[in-house]
């Protein structure tokens, strides 16, 4: 462990990016996290030592074909991520959790290709499968079929006929995650024949307008995700969704407000927009989604003491959850007005400027609302 700590150090940086997870009681160590090129196969081929792991994540490392031998050596590994850092910045935003703009990146270090997936596809007890960072062709992912377990999967190629009638043949998969690249319409019109598709997510891509109208094209999925996607509140006029969808997640876009209008015809029961440019003067626009159940406002820091006085979410009584986690400037001054959100099921204030003492008497004034601080 000493060693995989020392791999993930990078100069000029405290500590080190190696993180260690345990759950259970007693503790077992569950997850594993590798970060940068100086983790080696060598370092990989350590996991051996780390029988209880399930999930294992490896971030831009040094990984090759031979270095996921060892990987079948673990007996628990339900989740396995081979995928790129994360390097999101916002002017005026803290840093999204697990995201490094500091870490340099290395074109030519050794990535998992077919050969490699045709190892990891013997690790029959696999949930969930990241390979956003490995090299794949259409024709390498016939292997899947043999994860009977599989239901999650993220792939870096772009999708044909061919991937998907592999993907189809997964009976057990139903959610899918594409990106760190430009995402065409007639790759998205190939999903439509994917009748089990239930979740798709975009991240860190690029977008037509024309591949934002093609999502209308998936009538299976019931959840979407676009993030990091460059979307502004004029661009929203183009997503169509299809009758089943019901969760939209734009996390770290640009969307101001006044573009929630285009997103009233989806009949949505959950929004998240983290990391958004929802402000006081634009909250008001998230009244007319009068279908949401669940509404996420995480890091959405132009929201103040006024935005939560001026009452506007608490009009919102078809909420059953609110998020208004990392808002710096909601402070104790609103603990009146938090008072009015009793009709919630869970309300969210962590990283808030909302004190301890504030927290307990809003718990006495809303005992059926849990409240996350």
């Amino acid at each position: 462990m000493l060693r995989m700590q020392e791999a993930g150090r990078v100069e000029g940086q405290r500590g080190s990016l190696t993180f260690f997870r345990w759950s259970g009681n007693p503790p077992k160590l569950s997850h594993l996290g590798l970060w940068g090129p100086k983790v080696s196969n060598e370092i990989i081929a350590l996991i051996t030592t780390l029988p209880d792991l399930s999930f294992v994540s490896v971030y831009e490392t040094g990984l090759s074909d031979e270095g996921v031998v060892p990987l079948t050596k673990l007996p628990n590994l339900r989740f396995l991520s081979i995928t790129p850092i994360i390097r999101y910045e916002k002017v005026g935003f803290g840093a999204p959790q697990w995201s490094y703009p500091f870490m340099k990146p290395v074109a030519d270090r050794p990535r998992v290709t077919g050969m490699g997936l045709r190892t990891i596809a013997s690790i029959t007890t696999l949930e969930g499968l990241d390979l956003l960072d490995a090299k794949l062709a259409s024709s390498d992912l016939a292997v899947l079929a043999s994860l009977p377990k599989l239901g999650s999967l993220s792939l870096p190629n772009v999708l044909d006929d061919e991937a998907v009638r592999h993907l189809q043949a997964c009976r057990r998969l139903t959610n899918l995650t594409l990106g760190h690249r430009a995402i065409s319409a007639t790759e998205l019109e190939c999903l439509a024949a994917w009748k089990s598709l239930r979740k798709l997510v975009l991240t860190h891509t690029q977008l037509s307008d024309a591949a934002l109208q093609a999502l209308s094209k998936l009538e299976t999925v019931q959840s979407i995700e676009l993030i990091d996607c460059g979307l502004t509140d004029e661009r929203l006029q183009h997503l169509h969704g299809s009758p089943k969808l019901k969760e939209l997640s734009l996390v770290r876009n640009e969307i101001n407000g006044p573009g929630l209008a285009h997103l009233v015809k989806l009949n949505l029961t959950t929004l998240d927009l983290g990391y958004n440019n929802i402000r006081d003067e634009t909250l008001l626009h998230v009244l007319p989604l009068t279908s949401l159940e669940n509404l996420w406002l995480e890091y959405c820091i132009g929201v103040t003491d006024q935005g939560i006085h001026s009452g506007a979410l608490q009009k919102m009584t078809h909420l059953k959850q609110l998020r208004l986690r990392g808002m710096k400037k909601v402070t104790d001054a609103t603990l009146d007005d938090l008072m009015k959100f009793g009709h919630l099921g869970n309300l969210t204030i962590r990283e808030t400027g909302i004190s301890w003492e504030s927290v307990d008497r809003i718990k006495q004034a809303m005992p059926k609302t849990v409240v996350f601080k």
